[in-house]
């Protein structure tokens, strides 16, 4: 649950969840006194003497709370908005810790990184770590470059699956909404062990997770489009007052002598829009004249899809051997496969839609002549049209007759990690290789056609574009149909070895003093390629037809940490970590911190840290430098100059002699050249990161914690909008390249670091567990986040614009996404005794 107040009052929260956990699934082995490794540090220590800011989730908490899937898990952490694969999104279910986007949290399994979703090769889609897999979840809410290197400015959110597993347990569930209609899920989990590790040296267990949802229409959901809650909650009701646009049968727009005139209509206007379809498509508009009146609108009901269709299947095994002398050999495999189809509205056609992807802004009417047996009044059997009598008619014209446009986006994943751990030379070491891939296809499923093929069908008068088809309409959209086709496929690969070796050195009052030093190197690759023949089709397409970026890197890091216990009561921790980037340099980031406990039952600690953002892979080398229109219309700065700029059609054609000549309508309110795509000169963002809290247990089994954080960005990495450039010609005329005649060549709009991001709250945690009783174990817990400030700037030095409780609080460097920070977010959830958040 989350939830919004206008201030922090931590004393006005008192929510508590009574748990029964069963006594089966009781603690088995207290962790707090056994030394092991925790996420954001590489030395083995007792879990109660870490001094990160550090939430660990046991997996029958998360049972517990009734999570069953990698989405509802994300969306489970109080420090993180998650985008989930809602609306037809194919990249899937990421983490967002403190809204600082998705790119800027780190995500390991069991210690180390997955494969990037490839598209967009920045995010990890957690949709395909193995649900009953996992043993717990570990969520750092700190910055920890100085040990991961890039991505782990937000935190780190660690997956660890379980050490061994015997006997075979299968779980089921059937999720159903109250309402029929679609949106039901069916998920399956098996597991199933052999060997003993303890006793025999060796373990193999494989978990499979399977999971599919059905579409779920809006049509099913009549309540979310009703008028009157609409008009309830400030929106705007669909009203049948207005224009048509593209629908079926079309709406056309009467030319003459070659210029449209605002005579406008439809053939099946006067019927109420109801054409010798199967189904009715379009409602009559009731707008009175002018433009846009006697069409026909689609339908707002029909086609829009809540949920889409969705499945995912991940399978992970995991073989385990000891060794030598206490030493562990595994070896992970994780395979996964998942696709979305994603329903959309029929292909439309016609002046308002892009005519072909090489030319974006390009629009070309859709053009019936009295040549067609089609046109109104003709032997097709299409009605007359009073006032219609030969001209040229411009359509747009909707594909309702053969069924929504649905695409098929897959993804699959494979990694494969081998590790080696245990002793040599009194040092703890552990050494690995890891080798990832990550796959993803878009297929045009059903209803796509050729656009070119479109135009010439209702030219040649093949097509009707007012009714169905006959069979030599429906043999010409069978010939020019694309379904089928995977137009877009993308991939990232990830490989190398890694180690981390640890002992402890010398005594301190406190303790021995622990070094710890390791690192790691990997090569990433990238390839995303968008067939030609997406340019065809214009619709739902992504990517840059005929492009295939790709690009590669290799990183080494190398990192030192160390843990200094000054007294029993004070503990110094500090690590600091290099890496060594193919394509732009070097970066290095310390850590430090502290950790001090005067008594058993208060302890304060604290943290400061430098973290980066590496550019990556698509924002360095994807969508080729392409000369677009810019999507306003501007006044040339220096060919049409204006007292203010950022209005457009306020400038005057410039007076000076040298741009004699000039054709105002080619620099005066006008669309000029822009220079869009990848910039291979970008350099990492950076983040300075301050943590300060403290933990408190006034009785036993009550844990308190407060930690303050702030988190300051710089060199946000964006693509700088038009209103931004124009708005400050003075900080951006090294923009706009110009031609030897002072003409404009193109205006630079391609990603560049740019300003900065800021923000810093509280986070707090209080639980409470009740001593075992023979009835299992009760507990209360809460967890909330408290966003005191969110600031982002548009350019280094700009203004600082605070967006907590605001839509689109991503805003930074220009640009924006639709999220939400909320002011106060509070997680209420059962919590076992197996759990901590310290």
């Amino acid at each position: 649950m989350k939830s919004t107040v206008p201030r922090m009052a931590l004393s006005a929260i008192a929510i508590a969840v009574l748990t029964f956990v069963n006594t089966a699934a009781a603690q088995r082995n207290d962790d707090n006194m056994t030394r092991v490794e925790v996420t954001g540090s590489s030395i083995r220590r007792v879990a109660t003497e870490n001094a990160l800011p550090l939430t660990t989730i046991k997996a029958e908490e998360l049972v517990a709370r009734g999570l069953t899937t990698m989405s509802e898990v994300a969306t489970s952490l109080t420090v993180g908005s998650t985008n989930e694969p809602v609306g037809g999104g194919g990249s899937g279910t990421m983490i967002n810790m403190r809204g600082l986007n998705t790119n800027r949290t780190l995500v390991l399994l069991n210690g180390r990184r997955l494969p990037n979703e490839a598209i967009g090769d920045s995010s990890i889609n957690v949709d395909v770590i193995p649900m009953s897999a996992v043993e717990r979840v570990e969520v750092l809410r700190d910055g920890a470059s100085s040990i991961y290197g890039t991505d782990a400015i937000a935190g780190v959110v660690n997956f660890i699956t379980k050490r061994s597993h015997t006997g075979t347990t299968v779980t089921g569930a059937v999720v159903q909404p109250e309402r029929h209609g679609g949106g039901d899920q069916r998920r399956v989990s098996i597991v199933s062990g052999w060997g003993d590790l303890r006793e025999q040296g060796w373990n193999v267990y494989a978990s499979l997770d399977v999971q599919k949802r059905s579409s779920l229409l809006q049509k099913d959901r009549p309540n979310i489009s009703d008028p009157t809650l609409i008009a309830q909650l400030g929106g705007n009701p669909f009203s049948s007052n207005t224009s048509g646009s593209s629908s079926s049968p079309a709406n056309f727009t009467v030319y003459q002598n070659g210029k449209a005139t605002t005579t406008t209509g439809n053939p099946y206007f006067a019927a109420g829009c109801k054409a010798p379809y199967d189904s009715q498509y379009a409602i009559a508009s009731t707008k009175a004249s002018g433009a846009g009146s006697k069409t026909c609108i689609l339908d707002p009901d029909l086609y829009p899809q809540l949920l889409p269709d969705n499945m995912q299947a991940t399978l992970f095994s995991k073989a385990s051997l000891r060794h030598g002398d206490d030493k562990l050999l595994t070896v992970e495999l994780l395979t996964t496969e998942s696709y979305i189809d994603a329903l959309n509205p029929p292909q439309i056609f016609g002046a308002q839609t892009d005519y072909d992807k090489y030319n974006p802004g390009l629009r070309k009417p859709l053009f019936i002549t009295k040549a067609s047996k089609y046109y109104p009044g003709g032997s097709g059997g299409v009605p007359a049209v009073a006032g219609v009598t030969g001209q040229d008619l411009a359509l747009t014209w909707s594909m309702d007759e053969v069924g929504p446009a649905v695409t098929d986006d897959r993804q699959n994943t494979h990694r494969l990690a081998v590790a080696d751990q245990g002793e040599f030379m009194g040092w703890d070491y552990k050494v690995g290789l890891t080798a990832a891939q990550s796959k993803r296809a878009v297929t045009w499923k059903s209803g796509f056609f050729s656009t070119e093929g479109i135009y010439k069908g209702v030219a040649n008068g093949t097509l009707n574009p007012f009714g169905p088809q006959d069979a030599a309409g429906d043999a010409y959209l069978d010939s020019i149909s694309r379904d089928g086709i995977t137009y877009r496929t993308a991939r990232v690969k990830y490989y190398g070895p890694d180690f981390n070796a640890s002992r402890p050195m010398m005594e301190l009052a406190g303790g021995p003093l622990v070094l710890a030093v390791g690192g790691d190197w990997h090569k990433e690759t990238y390839r995303d390629g968008t067939d030609a023949v997406a340019n065809e089709v214009v619709y739902k397409v992504s990517g840059t037809p005929g492009a295939y970026p790709t690009g590669s890197r290799t990183v080494a890091g190398l990192y030192l940490e160390a843990d200094a216990p000054i007294t029993r009561q004070l503990t110094l921790t500090g690590a600091v970590r290099a890496d060594h980037f193919s394509d732009f340099g070097g970066t290095v980031n310390p850590k430090l911190s502290v950790r001090w406990q005067p008594a058993q039952e208060v302890m304060v600690r604290g943290t400061a840290s430098t973290g980066f953002r590496a550019p990556t892979l698509p924002e360095l080398y994807g969508t080729p430098r392409t000369r677009t229109p810019s999507t306003g219309k501007w006044d040339d700065p220096l060919l049409c100059p204006s007292a203010t700029p950022s209005i457009p059609g306020t400038g005057s054609l410039s007076t000076d002699p040298r741009y004699a000549g000039m054709d105002p309508a080619k620099v005066c309110n006008t669309n000029l050249v822009t220079l869009t795509g990848a910039n291979p000169e970008l350099q990492p963002e950076k983040a300075r990161t301050l943590t300060a809290g403290i933990v408190l247990s006034p009785v036993k089994n009550m844990v308190l914690s407060f930690d303050v954080w702030s988190i300051n960005m710089k060199g946000t990495i964006a693509q700088i909008s038009e209103d931004t450039i124009f708005a400050n010609l003075g900080n951006y005329a090294d923009l706009f390249v110009r031609n030897a005649d002072g003409t404009l060549d193109y205006i630079v709009k391609t990603r560049l670091n740019m300003g900065g991001l800021r923000t810093s709250g509280i986070d707090t945690s209080i639980s409470y567990t009740w001593p075992t009783t023979g009835y299992g174990k009760f507990g209360v817990s809460l967890d909330g986040t408290y966003v005191d400030s969110y600031e982002g700037q548009n350019e280094a030095g700009g203004t600082w614009v605070d967006s907590v409780g605001k839509p689109g609080a991503l805003a930074t460097g220009a640009t924006s996404a639709n999220t939400y920070v909320y002011r106060w977010s509070t997680t209420c959830a059962p919590r076992g005794a197996t759990s901590s958040s310290a």
